[in-house]
């Protein structure tokens, strides 16, 4: 397991993403461990998954859309058109 300074985490985000291609990263903030940086695909379960098992997340609802006015297909939108047009230009 390799360490990092938060301070050297920020100025070089990329050597520290090539570390945890190796092995697990340790963030330090003031000397102390604060974050641990692994890499996503070592992982044998999908963190997604892993964070819906555990509770820490849940499943979006489903999103309501807005009820829409349907227009039959029998219907002459063109013919709709240029009656508006006409009553507007009127």
């Amino acid at each position: 397991m390799k360490t990092l300074t938060l301070t050297e985490f920020n100025q070089n985000p990329s050597r520290a993403t090539r570390l945890a291609d190796e092995d697990d990263v340790v963030i330090l903030r003031r000397g102390a461990a604060a974050y641990r940086l692994v890499r996503v695909h070592d992982e044998p379960v999908d963190p997604v998954e892993r964070l819906l098992a555990t509770g820490f997340l849940t499943p979006p609802r489903a999103a309501r859309r807005p009820h829409r006015r349907s227009v039959s297909t029998s219907v002459d939108l063109g013919a709709m058109l240029d009656a508006d047009r006409g009553r507007l230009d009127g």
